[in-house]
């Protein structure tokens, strides 16, 4: 309201519409969409974060936390638990850059009749020196490779891929970027050719 000289004309106004151009009103709505995507971008990275920090922090902190998290989620499964230590010990292992600790060597040749056949030619771990490292010596991807083949995932099959992007994730978040950087090197599938040339 704007007010009179004189004090004697008062004035109201309703129903009032304020228009914007179609390129101010365009460029509001290009800005609210870009706010809720980084909204629920923010969301999503925090969400990741947490899942990469508990599970390693919590869960692969050491086989005996993840033996511990694997019975509270499968409690019925008791059996298998035990059946599985080595493979717990490896994933461990693998994703603290540690060797296995020496009380759980044993488990490490785990007994193949429920795994693919392809499998049954090695009984027990793979010799330190088959990847070609030190004697006695064994990295994180070579750890987490015979994990793999304790999955039942051959060379080819490119979950070994996927799964080691997602190891070398939470290895960089334990700051081990060197063994991070390792594992992508060794499972990374490979580069495609350049036809360009």
């Amino acid at each position: 309201m704007f007010p009179d000289a004189t004090g004697q004309l008062q004035a109201m106004a309703e129903n009032v519409i304020l228009t914007l151009r179609p390129q101010d009103q365009e460029r509001l709505d290009r800005l609210a969409e870009v706010r809720k995507d980084k909204a629920v971008w923010e969301h999503q990275r925090t969400y990741e974060q947490s899942k990469r920090q508990y599970l390693g922090e919590d869960v692969l902190k050491n086989t005996g936390s993840a033996v511990v998290w694997w019975l509270a989620k499968n409690d019925e499964h008791v059996e298998k638990t035990v059946a599985d230590l080595g493979l717990l010990a490896q994933l461990t292992s693998a994703a603290n850059d540690s060797d296995i600790p020496e009380r759980l060597q044993e488990l490490l040749s785990p007994s193949r009749t429920d795994g693919p056949d392809e499998f049954d030619e090695t009984d027990g771990p793979v010799s330190p020196d088959a990847f070609g490292g030190a004697p006695g010596h064994r990295s994180a991807a070579d750890h987490l490779s015979d994990l793999f083949d304790a999955m039942g995932f051959p060379e080819e099959d490119p979950r070994r891929a996927m799964l080691a992007a997602q190891f070398a994730h939470i290895i960089k978040e334990q700051n081990r970027y060197e063994t991070a950087e390792e594992v992508l090197r060794r499972f990374a599938p490979p580069e495609p050719e350049d036809d360009a040339a």
